[in-house]
C-alpha cells in the first residue's frame, strides 16, 4: 500500500489543524502566524520534512478552502492577509494586524464606546513609537506655539486602503499602552484615553466640532480624574489640559471636576484648541483660542 502524501496527511489532522487555528482566536492571520503554526506541529501531524509553507497553503487555500487570501494596501506598499474559514472581512481586524500590539484609536475607537452619531468608514490604529528619553525643560516659549499652530496639522502618510475603506496608522508617543483595554478580543483605547487623543489630534476623529460632540456624549461616563492621571503620564510638551478643561467646560461636565483641571496644572503659555484657525475667539479661563463659532 503506498504511503499517503502530505495532503493526505494532513487530511488525517484536518481536524487538529483547525483546533490550532482555532486557538490563535483571530479572523484575520499573517504569514508568519501561519508559518508558526506548521513549524511547531509538523511532527505531530507527520508531515514529510519537505513540506513548505507552499504547500501548506495550497492545502489550506485551495484544497480545502480554510483560508482565503486577501491583498490590499496603496501605491507601493501591499499586504498580504489571510481570512480564516472564509469569513468576511473586518476592517478592524485587518487593521489591527499590521503591527503588533496595537490598538484602535482616535475616531474608531470613539465609535466602538458609542461616542458619536456619524458614520465612520475609516479606520484609525495606533502604533506607539519606541520609548525615548525626554528632557526635563519643558518651558515652551510662547513664539514657537503660536507659530505651529498656525500652520496646518501634520497628518500621517501612514495609510493602507481596501475596498474603498482606509486604514490610518498613527505613530503615537510611547505609552506603554496606556489606557489600552481588550474588548471582544480588540485592543482600543479607554473612553478618557480616547478624549485626550481625540483632543491631541481632532483632524483624527472629525474635527473640534465633532470632538466637543464627543465629549458631551461621554459625559457620565469619562472620569476627570483618570483624564488628569493618564495627562500626568502622558507628559505632554503642549498644554493639552488646556484644551480638554475647555471642551469639558463646553460640554457641560459639573463645575467640581472642571476646577480638577485647574488645581492640577499650570497655565503658563496661551494655547490652541486647533491648527490653521482663521476666525478665532479667546478663553480667558483656560488661556485658549478657539473657533469663534464652537
Amino acid at each position: 500500500m503506498a504511503r499517503p502524501n502530505r495532503y493526505q496527511i494532513m487530511d488525517l489532522y484536518r481536524d487538529d489543524i483547525i483546533n490550532e487555528f482555532n486557538e490563535i482566536n483571530t479572523d484575520v492571520l499573517t504569514l508568519t502566524q501561519i508559518e508558526r503554526v506548521l513549524a511547531s506541529n509538523r511532527l505531530n501531524w507527520r508531515l514529510p520534512n519537505s513540506t513548505t509553507l507552499q504547500q501548506f497553503l495550497e492545502y489550506l487555500i485551495l484544497k480545502k478552502k480554510l483560508l482565503k487570501e486577501v491583498e490590499f494596501g496603496t501605491g507601493s506598499r501591499r499586504e498580504k492577509r489571510f481570512l480564516y474559514l472564509k469569513r468576511d472581512i473586518n476592517i478592524t481586524s485587518l487593521g489591527l494586524s499590521l503591527y503588533p500590539n496595537s490598538y484602535l484609536c482616535h475616531y474608531s475607537a470613539v465609535m466602538f464606546h458609542d461616542l458619536t452619531d456619524e458614520i465612520v468608514k475609516s479606520t484609525y490604529v495606533n502604533h506607539e513609537q519606541t520609548k525615548k528619553t525626554k528632557t526635563n525643560n519643558k518651558l515652551i516659549p510662547q513664539k514657537n506655539i503660536d507659530i505651529a499652530f498656525s500652520k496646518p496639522m501634520r497628518s500621517t502618510n501612514n495609510y493602507l486602503d481596501y475596498n474603498n475603506q482606509r486604514i490610518y496608522i498613527i505613530n503615537s508617543q510611547y505609552s506603554n499602552n496606556l489606557g489600552v483595554i481588550e474588548r471582544e478580543n480588540i485592543r482600543v483605547t479607554d473612553i478618557e484615553r480616547t478624549l485626550i487623543d481625540i483632543t491631541v489630534r481632532p483632524q483624527y476623529s472629525g474635527g473640534v466640532f465633532e470632538v466637543l460632540n464627543i465629549f458631551k456624549k461621554a459625559r457620565g461616563d469619562a472620569s476627570v480624574n483618570r483624564i488628569i492621571a493618564y495627562l500626568k503620564k502622558l507628559d505632554f510638551t503642549y498644554p493639552y489640559h488646556q484644551a480638554i478643561g475647555f471642551y469639558l467646560e463646553k460640554a457641560g461636565y459639573k463645575e467640581n471636576a472642571i476646577k480638577l483641571i485647574e488645581n492640577k496644572f499650570t497655565f503658563e503659555n496661551d494655547f490652541y484648541l486647533t491648527y490653521n484657525m482663521e476666525n478665532k475667539a479667546y478663553n480667558e479661563r483656560w488661556r485658549i483660542y478657539y473657533p469663534m463659532n464652537l
